[in-house]
């Protein structure tokens, strides 16, 4: 006879399983619709460039269908857990203190969908009383948002299933083989102490934050005449509880509600400013560069793009010593101008080159290095998620960024190759000498990479000579993938579901972590952190050149912690306008917030890069990859000095744009 706590259990696995399953057949109809929209709009710029006679409204009709679209992914998301967090303390904890933490976590997104539903009822049904309409099709916009609505409204008992499911697998599971990396740099006797001191800061932060002033009468009034010491504790609460694995989006949008609320004595202004800021950001078509660019990248690999271009370096760059290394790079950076993810092109291109490295007797550490290295290409080589992130929070054009880092990325494909040809040179065992497939071979696997030249080709060279915009080039790649995968067979047994579910797993995560972001930016705007940040600067009198250094020298150091997406929403707003006051140029400053982002991701403690090869080759130890990517860091960091002392290496290419 079954227990009570066993038919409980029985009970949340079918509840979970529903939801998944439920959750995800609606995202895979949200994104199907983004595959439409990138259709019609590769139409619309047809029509545009070859008739002059475009879509009428299309926009405004892609800006609201985009909106209900990238909601509908949110439910999927969280019901299979891929928020995005911090993750780097994960070995402090014990099992129980994971349960609990898990529990928190669980309960803080609850009550974040619930605010972020109750706003957005309150924004869409103020359309709904005004009537308000689009202007070209006069499209009553309301339905849109209440479409909206109901996406985030069922995020609130998706949430509380998976956040039950996550305690319970805590209680049960054993410590993930990477969760021991943080162990490997703290000594045993620190983690308790650690763990207490982290979740002591949380609690404190979020008491003084969140408490009445009737409370504490000494303290009355307090955030009123210190909004620098609110911003301070906010600051490090929300870094706390980054710390205690809450995830990114959860942390920073009820930071950034209850700072507001302890400033201004009221939560009302950061309440109102949740939806309209949040509408705005699910209806911008620059945001929607992002999963469109995923979109594209996924059908490309559907069609088998990542073998053509990985047999097409080897057959131009096989005759050297270590031509499987230099063909690697080559590969990661014909990829990467694919995917635009830094974490997806090494994941890929690991999987096809490490086995045939092995195999043939390279050293693990160039091996590895070599991937791991080449992988972060796809963050430099457009189209690159992070820029269009970094260009969204900076105001800046997104096609302007992509053409900025043509020469940047030419320059580090450069500097890699050399690692690998000073390693064969100074150690000829690392690897053997190389293999001339012939002539023939290199044409047919030129032929067999078309697409690839053809995809890219079209994208980059749209933009640069102002065919059609970033997100344009978005929509119009994402159907030419699309098209390219059905006429290549990449489609069949369940390729097209995996490309729309991989869609709409990461437009959902990233739009979550910027709603939140947006309600933390808010309150830095609102204490007017970065002006006074720029005034305490500029009264130093420091260098301009030596305060930028010393910036790019803190985003190192937060790269061996932080993710990509956590370091630009977190610093950027504070950032950038030291960067503006002092003259210098937005682009300029995108691809070097770039270039030591991509050094972040091969530097230890965390190094995301060097930890997916990890899971690619799980037997051979992280302190050897670490090793094997020394070297390539150390031209990173040479190439980061060039950018910084030559600015026209960047900023020449876009003053060339139509």
């Amino acid at each position: 006879m079954r227990t009570e706590d066993g038919a409980a259990a029985d009970l949340l696995t079918r509840a979970d399983a529903v939801s998944r399953t439920t959750t995800r057949a609606f995202a895979l109809l949200a994104v199907a619709g983004m595959l439409v929209i990138s259709l019609l709009s590769t139409a619309d710029v047809l029509m545009r460039f070859l008739l002059n006679r475009p879509i009428g409204g299309f926009n405004e009709l892609a800006e609201l269908a985009m909106a209900a679209i990238i909601a509908g992914c949110f439910p999927a998301v969280l019901a299979s857990r891929r928020n995005l967090t911090v993750d780097f303390l994960e070995a402090v904890f014990s099992r129980r203190q994971k349960r609990i933490l898990a529990t928190v976590s669980g309960a803080l997104g609850v009550v974040f969908m619930i605010v972020l539903t109750w706003r957005f009822a309150i924004h869409a049904q103020g359309l709904a009383q005004r009537d308000a309409t689009t202007v070209t099709l006069l499209l009553p916009m309301a339905p849109f948002w209440w479409a909206v609505v109901g996406a985030l409204a069922a995020c609130i008992p998706v949430q509380a299933i998976a956040s039950l499911v996550h305690v319970r697998d805590v209680a049960r599971s054993a410590p993930e083989p990477e969760a021991q990396r943080a162990a490997a740099f703290l000594p045993a006797r620190w983690h308790a102490p650690l763990a207490a001191g982290v979740a002591l800061v949380a609690l404190a932060g979020s008491f003084v934050l969140l408490m009445p002033t009737e409370w504490l009468p000494a303290l009355k009034s307090w955030g009123l005449r210190s909004p620098g010491a609110v911003t301070i504790v906010a600051f490090v609460t929300m870094l706390a509880l980054l710390m205690l694995q809450v995830p990114l989006a959860v942390a920073m949008g009820l930071t950034g509600l209850a700072a507001v609320s302890a400033v201004h004595g009221s939560p009302a202004p950061g309440l109102f400013t949740l939806a309209t800021n949040s509408a705005d950001l699910l209806a911008s078509l620059d945001l929607a560069t992002i999963p469109l660019f995923v979109m594209m990248g996924g059908f490309a690999a559907a069609a088998g793009v990542s073998g053509d271009i990985y047999r097409l370096a080897h057959a131009a760059l096989g005759r050297f010593r270590g031509g499987l290394a230099l063909a690697t790079i080559g590969a990661c950076a014909g990829f990467g101008a694919i995917t635009g993810s830094s974490v997806a092109n090494a994941a890929t291109m690991g999987r096809v080159s490490l086995p045939e490295m092995r195999q043939r007797g390279y050293s693990i550490e160039l091996a590895t290095g070599s991937v791991a290295a080449g992988g972060t290409l796809g963050m430099l080589i457009p189209p690159s998620s992070v820029m269009i992130i970094f260009a969204v929070l900076a105001s800046a054009s997104i096609g302007k960024m992509y053409i900025a880092a043509m020469l940047p990325a030419l320059i580090a494909v450069a500097l890699y190759l050399l690692v690998v040809v000073a390693v064969t040179r100074l150690r000829p065992a690392a690897a053997p000498a190389g293999e001339w497939v012939g002539a023939r071979a290199l044409a047919l696997a030129a032929l067999r990479s078309w697409t690839v030249v053809a995809l890219f080709g079209l994208v980059i060279g749209g933009i640069y000579v102002g065919v059609f915009t970033a997100t344009e080039a978005a929509a119009v790649g994402a159907g030419a993938a699309f098209l390219f995968a059905v006429a290549r067979g990449g489609l069949r047994g369940g390729g097209f579901w995996r490309v729309l579910d991989e869609t709409a797993a990461s437009a959902g995560m990233l739009y979550l972590v910027t709603i939140g972001a947006s309600a933390f930016g808010f309150f830095i705007g609102f204490v007017r952190l970065p002006n006074d940040i720029v005034g305490f600067v500029q009264g130093l009198d420091m260098a301009p050149a030596l305060v930028l250094v010393l910036i790019l020298l803190f985003y190192v150091f937060l790269g061996c912690f932080m993710d990509p997406f956590t370091m630009l929403f977190v610093t950027l707003p504070i950032v950038l306008p030291i960067v503006t006051g002092f003259g210098y140029d937005v682009i300029w400053w995108g691809i070097l917030t770039v270039t030591v982002i991509e050094i972040g991701m091969l530097t230890p403690p965390v190094g995301l890069n060097v930890f997916v090869i990890k899971s690619v080759v799980p037997d051979v130890p992280l302190s050897r990859v670490f090793a094997g990517v020394m070297p390539f860091v150390a031209v990173d960091a040479v190439r980061l000095a060039i950018l910084f002392a030559v600015p026209a290496l960047v900023l020449w290419l876009p003053g060339t744009m139509r």
